[in-house]
């Protein structure tokens, strides 16, 4: 997002020509242990299945960003809620149920915060993404599992920790940098935080462009015990801003996921332990 003030928007068309310029993709770097390695490139292919799933499933995105000075005064807010489904023949649309509000007076949204709330907040980490990254192995750690509301459940997943970071940035291109979080059972991507980037700051016709991207955690759930989808992201950062910094908070709400033309439920799926023999 960018401070309030009168900055020029960048072209739609020069980002996408600077897009379609970008290289094709390299190998993915990792300072991993081969196991790990191979574990992620497992969780890689699997990712391929779950956005493919994904695309076959309704869901309501519920988008809330919250702005505040340096004294925690409001500067305003944005709303706006979303309905991802289906005409009867099966084409798949997006509807806005409620909203948008925007209220912001401090900062405002950009096309690139829209980008990252559809393609970086939920990443969805397939071969042709991973190979854009650098990543280290950090080590093992227990989570706890989250609802769609954010609450964390009693279920805990031992899982497997990496640092992802850009090999390189290309002009018009947005990428994730942080941590991820995999289930080595269910190959799956269980959470992640860390933020957009890169961050822009930059002179255009003698006035400074910052556009600005806070950090953010998101969590993923098990969807009809089958699929690691997107549930809820919490962001809230500071962004500093020349002119004065702005304190953020974000909320994205994932719910209702159902599987066109079939009943869906949203399950919090917990270790699997075998039968005793």
């Amino acid at each position: 997002m960018r401070s309030s003030g009168p900055i020029p928007p960048v072209p739609l068309a020069l980002a996408a020509l600077l897009a379609l310029l970008a290289p094709m993709p390299l190998t993915a770097q990792m300072d991993a242990p081969a196991p790990m390695q191979i574990l992620l490139r497992r969780v890689a292919a699997n990712e391929v299945r779950f956005e493919r799933a994904r695309g076959n499933y309704t869901y309501r995105q519920d988008f809330s960003f919250f702005a505040y000075d340096r004294n925690h005064n409001p500067g305003g807010y944005y709303k706006v809620s979303t309905d991802i489904t289906f005409t009867p023949d099966g084409r798949r649309f997006q509807k806005t149920i409620h909203g948008p509000v925007n209220a912001l007076q401090i900062v405002r949204l950009t096309g690139k915060d829209f980008v990252d709330l559809r393609r970086v907040i939920p990443l969805v980490l397939t071969p042709a993404k991973l190979s854009q990254y650098q990543i280290r192995y950090l080590g093992p750690a227990t989570v706890a599992l989250h609802d769609d509301q954010g609450r964390p459940t009693a279920h805990r997943l031992r899982t497997q920790v990496f640092h992802l970071s850009p090999r390189q940035i290309w002009p018009g291109q947005r990428y994730f940098q942080g941590k991820i979080w995999v289930d080595p059972k269910t190959k799956g991507i269980v959470q992640l935080s860390g933020r957009p980037v890169p961050q822009i700051r930059r002179w255009v016709h003698g006035h400074q462009e910052e556009n600005l991207f806070g950090g953010f955690t998101t969590y993923f759930a098990r969807i009809d015990g089958r699929f690691w989808f997107p549930v809820y992201t919490q962001g809230d950062d500071w962004l500093g801003f020349v002119g004065e910094p702005v304190e953020m908070e974000e909320y994205v709400r994932f719910r209702h996921y159902q599987r066109f033309g079939a009943t869906s439920s949203f399950k919090v799926i917990g270790p699997v332990h075998k039968p005793p023999h």
